[in-house]
């Protein structure tokens, strides 16, 4: 009975540990992967990684794309995230930040925060236009791309920009995504002057955003808010004027989370 035991105890040491092993594979900078690409990248039979992927979609920590027949991680990991970074309390206190701004400006608000090297929309307060931007809550996206991901990029230490630029392939979403970097690197010095960053089609062809980073107590970026539309409203003189309302309200949460 002992040797039983034994043997059930180490097999679900090794179930957690290969579980564990799966899902650290959608962090590493690959965020739909497919059975035989873990299986290959984990050096683990595929009938291992089809029976956890199964598994992880029932508890909602993995979801499966269904267009693709590949996966990535699913809103229950999300919620893992946000609790690590402290995120409910960012978010009970954005919410009210963000509706103010829905109703100045007219526009769509998001909140993005900062996990590892990406970020994630962990909210978003809609605009009550029937015509208007919408995000996916629980989706990530590169920092070097749009305003939301420019605005954190922006505010982090000389150090780690480097450190980013270094490792980060540049891959175009849109036509329109910034992939050289110099160019990228004198947005980022105008970012840091006006203090929010703007975009149009990088992200999504149809749509445009301003953004500002969230900085607690003015120290380290934990996010970004932003405001986002169809570009046919947020032209020129739009970006400026809600630019400035979006730096204002990131600012306010900064002073709320200190």
């Amino acid at each position: 009975m002992r040797g039983a035991s034994v043997k059930t105890e180490d097999g679900a040491i090794q179930t957690v540990e290969r579980t564990s092993r799966i899902l650290l594979a959608f962090a590493e900078g690959e965020p739909l992967l497919g059975v035989s690409e873990l299986a290959r990248k984990l050096t683990l039979p595929k009938s291992v990684i089809h029976r956890t992927l199964d598994a992880l979609v029932e508890t909602g920590l993995v979801a499966r794309d269904p267009d693709t027949a590949r996966y990535r991680l699913g809103p229950r990991a999300l919620e893992l995230a946000l609790a690590a970074v402290g995120a409910p309390d960012v978010r009970t206190l954005a919410l009210p930040i963000m509706q103010g701004l829905v109703r100045e400006s007219g526009e769509t608000t998001t909140l993005s925060l900062l996990v590892g090297t990406e970020r994630v929309y962990a909210a978003q307060v809609e605009s009550p236009q029937e015509v208007r931007m919408t995000v996916e809550v629980g989706r990530r996206y590169p920092i070097y791309v749009g305003a939301s991901g420019r605005a954190i990029l922006a505010s982090l230490q000389p150090e780690e920009l480097a450190r980013y630029l270094d490792r980060t392939e540049l891959q175009p979403l849109t036509r329109s995504t910034i992939v050289d970097r110099k160019r990228l690197q004198r947005e980022l010095v105008k970012v840091r002057a006006q203090g929010y960053a703007a975009s149009s089609g990088e992200r999504d062809p149809w749509a445009a955003a301003v953004a500002a980073p969230i900085l607690p107590g003015g120290g380290r970026v934990i996010g970004s808010m932003s405001i986002c539309g169809p570009r046919t409203r947020l032209v020129a003189e739009r970006v400026t004027l809600c630019g400035e309302l979006v730096r204002r309200g990131a600012d306010e949460l900064g002073r709320q989370l200190w």
